[in-house]
């Protein structure tokens, strides 16, 4: 009787770890477009893993200071376009949020019209960050 009820319990206890909401929060800075391609790449890789094991996640990409370029639909940078293509799919397949801080758009002279409309604009992405990690997101910093 023993044996069953700890085989029960473990089961129990294996499935639950499965459906534990994995969240992280990927704030990027970087300017490095290369660089910047990569990373989103990898949350584009992570999001399809958790998927395919069945595992409940919530991913919010912060983008600031020198990754901004990526939140501007009207850039005619190539690489920029790659990775622009990669941030409709996180957004719209992998319910990936991808927010861009308004200071930096201020910043920067971009308005707020010139945004891709997947991206939703954030007063401060620093504060946002702070928020998220207090509700227990991971923070991966890319900069």
């Amino acid at each position: 009787m023993k044996k069953i009820i700890l085989m029960m319990t473990l089961l129990i206890t294996f499935a639950s770890a499965q459906d534990t909401m994995q969240k992280a929060v990927f704030d990027c800075s970087s300017g490095d477009m290369g660089f910047v391609h990569s990373r989103i790449w990898l949350i584009q890789e992570s999001a399809k893993e958790f998927t395919k094991d069945k595992t409940p996640y919530d991913f919010v990409l912060t983008i600031h200071s020198g990754c901004t370029e990526i939140a501007d639909m009207t850039s005619d940078n190539g690489m920029v376009i790659k990775i622009q293509n990669r941030l409709k799919n996180l957004a719209y397949e992998h319910k990936v949020k991808i927010e861009v801080c308004e200071i930096a758009l201020k910043n920067l002279g971009y308005e707020k019209e010139e945004i891709l409309p997947y991206i939703d604009v954030v007063p401060n992405s620093i504060t946002r960050v702070i928020k998220l990690q207090n509700k227990g997101y991971a923070l991966i910093p890319y900069n």
